[in-house]
C-alpha cells in the first residue's frame, strides 16, 4: 500500500483525506446509534486526549520566548484579518448550501481542519512526502486523523468530513512546496513550529472541554512568524 501512495503526487495527503472521509462516514452512522450522553462523554475523552497530544508537541519547543511572540503576533494579525471568523463564515456557507439542520457543522468544520492541519506530523510529514517521496508519516497521520475524525462526525457532525478540503489544499501545498523551502528549514524551525502547534492543539482540547472560547484560527499566523523569530533567537 505504501507504494501505491508514494506513486502519486501528494499521495500521503491523499491517503489522510481518504482515512478522514471513512473514519467520518463511519463516525455519522455510528453517532446515530450512540445516547447522547455517551457522546459528551467521547467528546470530553477526545478533548482530554487532545491536550495530552497538545502538551506533547508544546515541550519540543527550543526558544519559548520566539514562540510566545509568534503565538502573540500572530493572534493580533489573524484577528485583524479576521480569520476564525472567515473560517466560520465559511463553515455557515457550507452549511446553508446543503440545507443541512445540523448544528454543529461550523463547530465540526472548524475544529477538525484546526486539528488536522496545526501540528508537527502535517509539516513535517508533508515535507517528507515532497522531498523524500516518503509518505510514511502522513499514513500513519491519516490512521489517526481517522479514528478522529470518526469520533469528531459521532458528536459534530458531517462539518468534520468538509475539513478535507483544507486539509487537502494545505497539505498538498506544503507538499509541492518542499522542495523550494527546504534548504531554509532548520531543526530549531521544525521543532518551534510543533511547539507552537501544541499550544494550538492544546487550545482545541480546552475548548472541546468548554474551559475557553478561544479564537483558534486567528493564531495561525503565528507558524509564520515563529520561523522569522526562530532565526533571530537562535
Amino acid at each position: 500500500m505504501l507504494e501505491i501512495f508514494r506513486a502519486l503526487p501528494a499521495g500521503g495527503t491523499v491517503f489522510n483525506v481518504i482515512a478522514v472521509l471513512i473514519g467520518g462516514s463511519l463516525g455519522l452512522t455510528i453517532g446515530k446509534f450512540i445516547p447522547q450522553h455517551l457522546q459528551s462523554t467521547i467528546f470530553g475523552c477526545l478533548g482530554l486526549f487532545t491536550m495530552y497530544v497538545g502538551i506533547n508537541m508544546s515541550l519540543t519547543m527550543k526558544h519559548s520566548i520566539a514562540v510566545l511572540l509568534s503565538l502573540v503576533l500572530g493572534s493580533i494579525t489573524g484577528g485583524l484579518m479576521g480569520i476564525e471568523d472567515k473560517l466560520n463564515t465559511l463553515g455557515d456557507t457550507l452549511k446553508a448550501k446543503l440545507h443541512t439542520s445540523d448544528s454543529g457543522f461550523t463547530e465540526g468544520f472548524v475544529s477538525a481542519t484546526l486539528l488536522f492541519c496545526v501540528g508537527s506530523m502535517a509539516i513535517i510529514g508533508a515535507f517528507n512526502d515532497g522531498l523524500r517521496h516518503d509518505p510514511e508519516l502522513l499514513i500513519t497521520k491519516g490512521v489517526m486523523d481517522g479514528i478522529a475524525g470518526m469520533l469528531f462526525a459521532g458528536s459534530l457532525g458531517i462539518g468534520v468530513l468538509f475539513s478535507v478540503v483544507p486539509m487537502f489544499v494545505y497539505q498538498g501545498g506544503l507538499t509541492l512546496l518542499a522542495v523550494w523551502i527546504e534548504p531554509f528549514i532548520t531543526q530549531d524551525m521544525f521543532a518551534n513550529i510543533s511547539g507552537l502547534g501544541g499550544l494550538m492543539i492544546l487550545g482545541i482540547g480546552l475548548n472541546l472541554l468548554k474551559v475557553t472560547k478561544l479564537k483558534l484560527g486567528d493564531m495561525l499566523p503565528g507558524l509564520l512568524y515563529v520561523v522569522f523569530l526562530t532565526v533571530i533567537f537562535s
